[in-house]
């Protein structure tokens, strides 16, 4: 049930209507409203096929009404691709901070992708790198919510342990050490581009490189 604090909260992001007429979302609400509209669509068909049109068929509202929150289509897909790259890598929770370095990483290094068919998801990735010079905007926001973030994650994360002396590292390398262990760790996405048919990895398989690339980093640079 959802508690009164989210009722007040919902409640006050709609505008009374005239007797007979649905109430009104405010902008906010219309935007978020798109913006899940548009993600969905996204994993679901061809890129090309996203027009402004079907997302405001598929939020049940207007072109006009899409048009007055995002200036143009390729605003709406920079935000709606930032808000799908931003779920794919997590920060830690918390009470994970105290955690050994390793298991750190872990977590950090684990995939949380978006709902939705791998295929989609993939052909939606090579939609954007083959655009990337048609929207420069949508291909950078793709990668810097992403995997930038990640790096900005898991750089963190060595600063922190060379300063406890979990780990020898010289400031210089940082950065290096960060792709390095990103690219050991994950899989080269380049692989399934080239060869969409080819068997996936299962989740043991990406687990057990995880975890053999964090362990085989760790003794590199251990103090």
């Amino acid at each position: 049930m959802m508690s009164d604090n989210k009722l007040k909260k919902n409640s006050s992001c709609f505008v009374k209507a005239r007797r007979g007429r649905p109430p009104q979302m405010c902008l906010a609400a219309r935007e978020a409203a798109i913006l899940r509209a548009t993600a969905q669509l996204l994993l679901e068909i061809p890129f090309d096929d996203v027009t402004m049109s079907l997302v405001a068929r598929t939020a049940g509202m207007s072109k006009r009404t899409v048009y007055e929150i995002f200036k143009s289509r390729e605003d709406l897909l920079v935000r709606a691709v930032i808000n799908l790259a931003r779920t794919i890598f997590l920060p830690l929770k918390a009470e994970d901070a105290k955690r050994p370095l390793s298991e750190r990483l872990s977590l950090l290094l684990r995939f949380n992708a978006p709902s939705g068919e791998d295929m989609n998801k993939l052909e939606l990735l090579r939609s954007v790198i083959a655009k990337a010079q048609t929207y420069p905007v949508l291909a950078h926001e793709l990668y810097t919510s992403g995997r930038g973030t990640l790096v900005g994650f898991v750089r963190a994360e060595l600063e922190s342990a060379i300063a406890s002396g979990e780990i020898s590292l010289p400031q210089g390398d940082i950065d290096m050490a960060v792709e390095i262990l990103l690219d050991m760790a994950l899989e080269n996405p380049l692989t399934r581009l080239l060869q969409p048919h080819a068997q996936q990895p299962s989740d043991l398989e990406v687990e057990r490189r995880r975890e053999f690339a964090i362990a085989m980093f760790l003794r590199g640079i251990a103090p």
